[in-house]
């Protein structure tokens, strides 16, 4: 009887005892976004608090998982992690960042958090590497896909679809994430023919199983012949 679980958490509860009126706006969070504040030359207010609440949020993730051994990749956990990567430098140039700048906000976080984690500490390099060499990865097809995004959505009007097939081309030829297009899609009120991009996802599994299998087949035969 002595604890009762109000769902508030950490962040909610260090609001109430700072008599703040948002998470962001304590000293969990504020410090990491006056420092994207000041790497950007941006002031914190409008559509610029927006994108500095959502960097200041994902690079506190992306710093702590990767520190406890997660490392974006393209399923599980991972993939989670790659996600919020990838969103975080997609809000970064809303801000006019051109160049990697995630890895630049980990000294903040490690001035905060090292103490209850120490291995923010002992993973220091891990980090920083992991977040710049991801980064860096996704910097050389995110202005690419983004020109094409627009090419394709200027013509639409709000509440449009956006084709399927568009947003399936974008992920498989040019590697824009679906997740990222589908982000951008909602920012323009459109919503994504998701039923079209999954039916195209399903054939090319089913083509690269057949190919799979043919390339298994071959192998065995040139054995057999051997």
């Amino acid at each position: 009887a002595k604890h009762v679980d109000t769902g508030m958490g950490f962040e909610r509860l260090c609001a109430v005892l700072q008599n703040k009126k948002s998470n962001y706006d304590t000293d969990v969070f504020l410090p990491i976004i006056e420092h994207v504040s000041k790497l950007s030359g941006k002031d914190y207010k409008g559509e610029n608090a927006i994108a500095m609440r959502v960097i200041a949020d994902h690079i506190r993730t992306l710093s702590i998982a990767i520190s406890d051994g997660v490392i974006p990749s393209n399923d599980g956990r991972g993939y989670v992690l790659r996600r919020l990567l990838r969103r975080a430098v997609r809000y970064g140039r809303k801000l006019e960042f051109s160049e990697p700048f995630l890895s630049e906000l980990f000294p903040v976080i490690e001035k905060q958090l090292s103490g209850i984690f120490p291995e923010l500490v002992s993973q220091k390099e891990i980090i920083i590497r992991t977040i710049k060499s991801e980064e860096e990865s996704f910097l050389k097809t995110l202005d690419r896909g983004i020109a094409l995004f627009d090419a394709i959505a200027e013509p639409l009007s709000s509440g449009d679809m956006f084709p399927g097939h568009e947003a399936f081309m974008l992920y498989d030829t040019f590697g824009f994430p679906f997740d990222l297009t589908a982000l951008m899609a909602e920012e323009k009120t459109l919503t994504i023919d998701q039923e079209e991009f999954n039916e195209l996802m399903e054939k090319q599994r089913t083509l690269a199983r057949s190919s799979r299998t043919n390339d298994m087949q071959n192998a065995q035969m040139d054995l057999i012949s051997d």
